[in-house]
């Protein structure tokens, strides 16, 4: 049993979620959008489900997957995100259902062409109870797709973090355990419960145009709320604006994990 420590969890903001996909969709060196149209096989009348679906941003590279056909299922363990969701989904009917990644997967077995988490599958406590669910709700022949941080993600914003807060420590204990999961946990327990898995590294940067849009995306990150939580403290803008550091680029190295349910 791959199981980690309770308590990964978090209550994502619609906000801050907004701000940051935000950033990336206008400074980001890689979209996640033009990868998932180039890389994701089409379902074609098929069901495809987006766990950890947030507020919706995918399901539009998503449809064009199904090609006028089939449906979406998203689960997400906020009701915020998941009004939002619906209101992002103009034009067709997503079914929407709040879900928490420590319970079952509440679908029939056999029933999805696609499952797809993007960059929320770490923050389940459990890695081989989840991907055992995943393959158990998968059509034979269907895949699995898991997109999150390495290791090497957002070094530069653990060093700011660091200095913003005074701490003698980079990364949050947290932080720092869901940037290694997929590659240390969820890879193999993939490889494992489906006979076989791929993983792809994908390089990328953010480049803000300046400090302003970098302390914006930095106070929507978990990375900042988690430490405001842990530490007790709320440091102003005034600090946060006080801070240096060489460079406003961000490193934010991805790795994609892949297994198809083998007829």
């Amino acid at each position: 049993m791959t199981k980690t420590a309770q308590g990964l969890g978090y209550n994502e903001s619609q906000k801050n979620l907004s701000a940051r996909i935000e950033a990336h969709k206008r400074f980001s060196s890689f979209s996640l959008e033009d990868w998932l149209e180039t890389r994701l096989p089409g379902a074609k009348g098929g069901l495809i489900l987006d766990i950890g679906c947030g507020n919706g941003n995918l399901f539009p590279a998503y449809l064009k997957k199904l090609n006028g056909g089939g449906g979406i299922v998203g689960v997400d363990k906020s009701r915020e995100l998941l009004l939002q969701a619906r209101k992002a989904a103009a034009g067709f009917t997503p079914l929407l259902l709040q879900w928490d990644m420590n319970n079952r997967l509440p679908f029939l077995e056999n029933t999805f062409d696609r499952a797809i988490a993007a960059f929320s599958i770490y923050y389940a406590d459990d890695a081989e109870a989840v991907i055992n669910d995943i393959k158990g709700v998968l059509k034979p022949g269907g895949e699995v797709f898991l997109i999150g941080p390495t290791e090497n993600n957002a070094k530069e914003l653990y060093e700011f973090n660091k200095k913003v807060f005074g701490l003698d420590y980079a990364m949050d204990e947290k932080a720092a355990l869901r940037s290694s999961r997929l590659e240390k946990e969820f890879y193999p327990a993939v490889k494992n419960i489906f006979g076989a898995a791929e993983k792809e590294i994908i390089p990328c940067k953010l480049k803000f145009p300046d400090k302003s849009e970098f302390i914006r995306y930095y106070t929507a990150t978990l990375l900042f709320e988690e430490t405001r939580e842990k530490t007790g403290i709320d440091p102003s803008r005034e600090k946060i604006d006080s801070v240096r550091l060489g460079s406003w680029d961000i490193s934010k190295e991805m790795v994609v994990v892949r297994g198809n349910k083998h007829a």
